[in-house]
């Protein structure tokens, strides 16, 4: 992995007072305990079903700050600088903090671009994560970003105390884009959109070994919404590992439980297949505007699941009492609105069967059984958009056949 290049911060205090500092949203890596209580409050008095129909067309709010700030200039104060060799990167704000650093943004003189920065403490159990998410991302960067729909690594450095990932700049995570519009449903084909770049990004995982183990929507990013809308990239590897080195590990500690895979609640062997069931999990909640299996902890956690899945297979677990607001089963997901919306007769045959599609992949990416998951990798990218459109075609591509029994 080559020796990590040293780094020296020379703190800068602001000379000039009433700057705005207004910055886009990179990609923080935070701990959404307290996010997800949020969640909790808002969906729970919306929840309601309707005979047929789809979601309403949200509207769709624009980022508040605009696009990505222009270059910093000497009269834009700052919070220091990092003096890398011949590289010089201002830091401009913090805008992030989670359990092992904080994410900042800065401006690379060099390039006169402004970039993420993740920095994480050295210290005890941080450091060993640091050298993980280092490892994978070096195996990342032969990777063509653009196509796969992973952040772009830019390098790492340190200061001993420290090490600083630099990463491109990206604009809004989808919760944080979803916040901003009120936590509305998001029209079915915006929703096709995202999928199929998240499917593609695992699809490149999966060539490399790497389970990412903390999808969810805080980790997609929109790169530039007003320029390219919709186009995401997936981040944070802060959790991710490969398979072979973890998939014996027992009871690990992965995934935000909204997330969290039947296998890691049960302490059952895993794979890859983690990440299309968190998949899956975001799909669903961005069709619905709320978390599909909003649990308190992880016997919660696993009731909503019982609700829509049934009992998994050799009853491993007793039955369980159903929440008010828990779907009792996932074709639901077609029927459930927010507010009634009328369409002309062939828009809204075209969405109802888009619809359809959505939900026909959600049950074939939400299975207790990992080996009945759908498997990315299976298809080339450009079949998704069709799978979605004929449902039958999952029945055919993409599954494992489940082991002897």
């Amino acid at each position: 992995m080559g020796s990590v290049k040293k780094a020296v911060l020379v703190l800068v205090k602001p000379k000039e007072k009433g700057e705005d500092n207004r910055v886009v949203d990179p990609h923080p890596h935070v701990n959404g305990e307290a996010e997800g209580k949020a969640r909790r409050r808002r969906w729970m008095p919306r929840v309601g079903f309707s005979p047929g129909g789809s979601p309403p067309e949200p509207p769709i709010t624009q980022p508040k700050v605009g696009k990505i700030p222009k270059p910093l200039t000497r009269s834009r104060p700052t919070m220091g600088t990092l003096v890398v060799g011949a590289e010089y990167y201002d830091l401009v704000a913090t805008v992030g903090k989670g359990t092992f650093g904080e994410v900042t943004q800065g401006w690379r003189r060099s390039t006169g671009e402004m970039v993420a920065i993740k920095i994480l403490k050295n210290e005890g159990h941080h450091g060993r994560v640091v050298k993980n998410e280092l490892r994978l991302l070096q195996a990342l960067r032969e990777v063509n970003t653009e196509e796969s729909h992973v952040v772009r690594f830019l390098e790492s450095f340190g200061d001993g105390a420290c090490t600083y990932l630099v990463f491109e700049l990206l604009e809004q995570n989808l919760f944080e884009f979803q916040k901003r519009n009120n936590f509305l449903p998001l029209p079915v084909r915006h929703i096709r959109t995202i999928t199929a770049q998240v499917l593609a990004a695992l699809v490149k995982l999966k060539e490399l070994s790497i389970i990412h183990a903390d999808l969810k929507p805080e980790n997609i990013m929109l790169v530039d919404h007003a320029r390219y809308p919709f186009r995401v990239k997936l981040i944070d590897f802060g959790s991710a590992s490969i398979v072979t080195e973890v998939c014996h590990v027992k009871e690990p500690y992965i995934q935000s439980r909204f997330y969290r895979a039947p296998e890691i609640l049960l302490g059952l062997p895993f794979c890859e297949k983690v990440d299309i069931w968190s998949l899956g999990c975001v799909v669903a909640e961005l069709h619905l505007g709320w978390p599909l299996y909003p649990g308190i902890n992880e016997y919660d956690q696993v009731r909503y699941i019982c609700s829509t899945l049934g009992l998994p297979r050799g009853e491993l677990l007793c039955p369980m009492e159903r929440r008010k607001y828990a779907f009792s089963s996932l074709d639901q997901l077609a029927v459930v609105n927010i507010r009634p919306v009328s369409y002309p007769g062939q828009e809204a045959l075209a969405e109802h069967c888009d619809l359809c599609g959505m939900v026909e992949l959600v049950k074939r990416m939400l299975t207790w059984d990992s080996h009945e998951r759908i498997m990315p990798s299976a298809l080339p990218s450009q079949c998704w958009h069709s799978i979605w459109q004929r449902p039958s075609a999952l029945h055919h591509h993409g599954v494992e056949n489940p082991p002897p029994q």
